[in-house]
């Protein structure tokens, strides 16, 4: 028996379930957008909506440099990002509120749509994902991963300021 199963070989021990945490959000990433969906998830979709959902977050606050920082991404990609963003209509550009001489983004209404069809594409894949299991299980699931992101918030956050 190696220190990765149990007795009963019948899987991982409690301690490597822990120590493989990190392998396994990395496969939940890269696999989740394989999930036959019609339309099929993209990968550019997926920078995209990361985009949308941190802007939402910040209620319009956001100049392109605190994005770069908040999704922890090259500035340059960033901007071609929202540029891509801004010309399909997603975001828009606005002065600050704080600093005139200052650019933040907002969703626009379009973007808020697309936002939510992303969301609805994510529980598609979840539902798709997880057909084996049972309702208490996909809500035991949910509720912990919930619960982890939470936790999330006391975490320092990337600097906000350009």
């Amino acid at each position: 028996m190696n220190d990765r199963t149990t007795e009963s070989g019948a899987g991982p021990d409690d301690e490597a379930l822990l120590e493989t945490i990190g392998t396994a959000f990395s496969k939940l990433r890269r696999r989740t957008s394989s999930v036959p969906l019609d339309p099929p998830i993209v990968r550019t979709d997926i920078q995209r909506d990361l985009l949308l959902a941190v802007v939402e977050e910040s209620d319009g606050l956001l100049s392109v440099n605190a994005v770069a920082a908040a999704l922890s991404m090259d500035r340059t990609a960033v901007s071609r990002l929202v540029a891509r963003c801004v010309g399909e209509g997603l975001l828009e550009r606005v002065a600050s509120q704080t600093d005139g001489r200052s650019i933040t983004l907002r969703l626009t209404a379009a973007g808020h749509e697309a936002l939510a069809y992303s969301r609805r594409q994510q529980r598609q894949a979840f539902d798709y994902i997880t057909q084996d299991w049972d309702h208490d299980e996909r809500i035991q699931f949910a509720r912990l991963l919930h619960k982890y992101v939470r936790a999330t918030a006391s975490l320092p956050r990337p600097s906000l300021e350009d």
